[in-house]
């Protein structure tokens, strides 16, 4: 998070230095579109909130979902002063904390601010390495190896809670949700995992 390791007094220094400030966006309400000016990074307070892509022919993939509170969305694009790519989407009342572009330049070099310099940075370095994954995921070349490798990835001794529901799952995974359901089915006939409810278990 953008505010590891600081306390209430440094972050309200942060907030008042970078003239941020906080705005509630309704369910359904788009936060940005494609196309907008990144003039924000934006930090969820409370709600959530829906990342898609939207292609040429109309199709919706879900990029991410954002429930945690304190976590930061288009800092990247901010960053490099581009144009999104992507919708962002309140999927119920949400209230976001809104940071100019140019606070995220300058508090990289104002020592004040070198605590949050340095979560942005190594933010950046997470966001990065969790794209690699994924791109290796959607690369592996049957659904079996994408499957177990998204698994393997998300398991804590062995055991994955599925915190999204199936239809997300499959979107992340690039693949309609009826085949991410028959690959299961054949998977835990087949003795690789073990399905209870929202829990998945690896055998291998």
């Amino acid at each position: 998070m953008l505010f590891t390791g600081l306390n209430q007094e440094d972050i309200q220094n942060f907030i008042l230095w970078s003239q941020a400030r906080t705005k509630t966006y309704g369910p359904g309400e788009y936060i940005f579109q494609v196309g907008d000016r990144a003039n924000f990074a934006y930090i969820l307070l409370k709600g959530a909130v829906e990342v898609e892509n939207l292609s040429p022919q109309g199709n919706r993939t879900l990029v991410i979902t954002f429930t945690k509170p304190y976590s930061i969305f288009g800092e990247v694009y901010a960053l490099l002063d581009q144009t999104f790519e992507y919708n962002a989407q309140a999927m119920e009342e949400s209230l976001l904390l809104q940071i100019p572009r140019q606070a995220l330049l300058d508090c990289l070099e104002n020592e004040a601010q070198a605590p949050v310099g340095k979560n942005l940075v190594l933010l950046l370095a997470h966001k990065a390495h969790s794209l690699n994954q994924r791109l290796q995921i959607q690369s592996s070349k049957s659904l079996e190896e994408k499957i177990l490798r998204d698994l393997v990835r998300r398991e804590k001794d062995g055991v994955i809670v599925m915190k999204e529901s199936r239809e997300t799952w499959a979107q992340f995974l690039g693949i309609p949700r009826p085949s991410l359901s028959r690959e299961l089915s054949r998977m835990q006939k087949e003795g690789l995992i073990t399905i209870k409810g929202r829990k998945i278990i690896l055998n291998i």
